[in-house]
């Protein structure tokens, strides 16, 4: 009997329209992906509109201007894709109490591809935070190797120095820093919406000698700590808002790495409705589509060896072709304070 696995088909409808649970990733709120119906990347960095209209005098001649303008950036585009081998050992498992069982098996396929979609997903949310952190996208793994600057100023990479530093929580003044850098978004076109940390960073806001001064009186006065500390800082920055993201990867020596890391105070700008940030650009595969068509997204592949080989197996393919665009570097500060 033949091991009626899930098709390519079946399992490419899967991956691609899983949803990751919003409650871990938050990458996609600022940076969504966008099919993009090409091999290669390119986009326009935007600058923000300057100056007013001039006055005029009846009867001369409008003054002509210069606008702001943008450049074009072409970065090419990533490839990532891995493949697991369900070989024979996994394969006999299927087959339960002597016989194949049918469902054992698309259940062993379903089960490998879901937690290769998760490393997909966590692949592309670390993507996204790659220029938002550090400005630059660096790939040097497996063979393939190559660096990404999104360009985002200098200016907007504050460093804090000495006792400055957020983990002197004795002498560090956080809330002087952020107002600070909130007025580098100054003739942007956007202001500051959301700061990002993790837990580490939270526990010296959360001890911070100021901070406890200024919360004083508040319902926060006895009982701050780093799971409370973004609701906290809200009451002295009403317009901002604090996000406490501790999400991240186990690598292959078993070490976690935060998406954001230990060291980092990331603030997002918003501008007009109708500009966005940065998105993820999916651009596209021959494993989507058919080679005259081929598709941007998501896409998963299945080769059954299952029948036609000494040595069993089924691999199982997933990944996807993109790297993210990043329209306004000057929207983000992305400060090192530890």
């Amino acid at each position: 009997m033949p091991l009626a696995f899930p098709t390519t088909r079946e399992i490419s409808h899967v991956v691609r329209n899983r949803v990751v649970d919003p409650a871990q990733f938050i990458g996609a709120k600022f940076c969504p992906v966008k099919d993009v119906f090409a091999k290669d990347i390119e986009f326009d960095v935007l600058e923000a509109s300057t100056g007013m209209t001039k006055a005029h005098n009846v009867g001369a001649d409008p003054k002509v201007i210069k606008l702001p303008g943008q450049s074009l950036k072409r970065i090419g585009t990533g490839y990532f894709k891995e493949t697991y081998r369900i070989n024979e050992a996994e394969l006999l498992f299927a087959r339960q109490a002597g016989s194949y069982n049918e469902r054992a098996g698309r259940d062993l396929v379903m089960k490998r591809s879901l937690e290769m979609d998760d490393r997909l997903e966590t692949r592309i949310e670390w993507l996204r935070w790659q220029p938002i952190v550090t400005g630059i996208l660096e790939i040097d793994e497996n063979g393939v190797k190559y660096t990404i600057n999104y360009n985002v100023p200098d200016g907007n990479k504050p460093e804090l120095q000495n006792n400055d530093r957020w983990s002197v929580i004795a002498s560090a003044d956080p809330i002087t820093n952020i107002t600070t850098w909130l007025l580098l978004f100054r003739g942007t076109g956007a202001r500051g919406v959301e700061a990002y940390f993790n837990m580490k960073v939270a526990g010296y806001l959360a001890n911070n000698s100021k901070i406890r001064d200024l919360l004083k009186g508040t319902q926060y006065a006895k009982n701050l700590s780093a799971n409370n500390i973004a609701d906290a800082l809200k009451l002295l920055f009403p317009k901002l808002d604090f996000t406490c993201y501790d999400e991240g990867y186990v690598d292959d020596s078993s070490t976690f790495k935060p998406f954001v890391p230990d060291d980092r105070f990331v603030i997002r700008g918003q501008g007009p409705a109708n500009e966005q940030l940065m998105d993820f650009g999916s651009t596209i595969s021959l494993h989507n589509g058919t080679l005259d068509k081929p598709l941007p997204g998501k896409f998963a592949v299945i080769e059954d060896k299952a029948q036609q080989n000494k040595n069993p197996y089924v691999d199982i393919t997933v990944g996807i072709y993109g790297l993210p665009r990043l329209y306004h570097p000057n929207w983000i500060i992305s400060a090192k304070v530890a």
